[in-house]
């Protein structure tokens, strides 16, 4: 992204309305488009979710078409087809996937399909060889995570620890009735291994089309120099905070963020999209936002900011609320926007955690 978008991004992004959630679709094609533009007569894909989707046609450029399975505003995790997809995925030379079982139940079912049916599908699974935390690591329920385990920019070869590997197998709790897994899936909204995971898109991108294997190096390059711009950007912008600890009211997707910058999270919902927060929850979030003189609550723009808005209104040293964006999901406005994975990074998340930590 060049700094005259940037520039443009930051002045546009505040205005940005909250976009309703659009209605489910069998269909693939809603609230995406190809790399190109226009359908693609050359190599394609599909990717399971907006993130995926948003590594391929970086890495991909015009010679890589790519279709994003999820409509604009549904999340990644949440998202049911109504029909069976199967037929349109496997018409394409690639599947792109995040790899760990449970996140998206409708893709692991096309990944069986493929692996028995369809070898001339490439699979990409995009989380391998990540390292990954255990739920349990961080605390399931309305913990505050610790940061100790990955917090100090220790978490790749860019900071010299080496990740061991994952593909995302391991038992899976049923947890309200959805089978969540025993691993956080939510890697994307740790820079450093966005750039393992574009890593993996173009290593599938060569193995799909060796012939454009040159393009796909040149493109992944750019890109990771862009990601690792953006870790720069993240941690040289929260390092002078105030405080340690951020409250976000919904349930917690950016525990890989919170590791990777070393600061706390605090959720009273804890890391499952289903559970709610108690009475209890709320007056011990309550407590902790004054305790810690934390002015701004976060909230996450897909679940809306009702819980927020209630915290600061209990809370005597909270005056405000900010959105964060879980970076797997896209809206039509953002779209227009041009808030890409890293334009939501840098122009939604980044000011709201420098306001929520004491860091402006």
């Amino acid at each position: 992204m060049n700094e005259t978008r940037r520039e443009l991004l930051r002045l546009g992004a505040g205005a940005i309305a909250a976009a309703g959630v659009a209605g489910c679709t069998g269909s693939l094609g809603s609230g995406a488009s190809d790399a190109g533009g226009e359908e693609s007569e050359g190599t394609s894909a599909t990717a399971s979710f907006f993130t995926l989707y948003d590594f391929v046609r970086n890495v991909g450029g015009d010679a890589f078409a790519v279709e994003n399975a999820v409509p604009a505003g549904q999340h990644g995790h949440g998202w049911e087809p109504q029909s069976d997809i199967t037929a349109d995925v496997v018409e394409r030379d690639a599947f792109v996937h995040l790899g760990i079982e449970g996140f998206q139940r409708w893709a692991d079912e096309i990944v069986a399909e493929i692996e028995a049916n369809h070898d001339d599908v490439t699979l990409i699974p995009v989380a391998e060889g990540i390292e990954l935390s255990e739920y349990g690591d961080r605390g399931h329920e309305s913990d505050h995570h610790d940061g100790e385990e990955d917090g100090n920019h220790d978490g790749d070869e860019e900071h010299g620890h080496d990740d061991h590997e994952h593909g995302g197998e391991g038992d899976h709790q049923e947890e309200d009735g959805r089978d969540h897994g025993d691993y956080d899936p939510h890697l994307w909204v740790d820079p450093v291994r966005a750039r393992q995971a574009v890593e993996n898109v173009r290593g599938g991108l060569v193995e799909a089309d060796e012939e454009n294997a040159e393009t796909y190096e040149e493109n992944a390059a750019a890109y990771l120099d862009e990601l690792e711009a953006l870790d720069r950007r993240f941690e040289e912008e929260l390092a002078g905070r105030e405080r340690d600890v951020v409250v976000v009211a919904g349930h917690d997707s950016y525990g890989y963020l919170a590791e990777r910058y070393d600061f706390e999270i605090h959720t009273p919902q804890g890391v499952s999209p289903d559970a709610e927060a108690s009475p209890g929850d709320i007056a011990e979030t309550v407590d902790l936002v004054e305790r810690e003189g934390i002015e701004y609550v976060l909230y996450d723009h897909f679940e809306g900011d009702t819980l927020a808005r209630t915290i600061v209104e209990e809370a005597e040293t909270a005056t405000d609320v900010a959105r964060l964006s879980p970076a797997e999901s896209v809206t039509e406005e953002w779209e227009a926007e041009g808030l890409d994975y890293v334009g939501q990074m840098e122009e939604i998340n980044l000011p709201s955690l420098r306001r929520a930590l004491g860091a402006e």
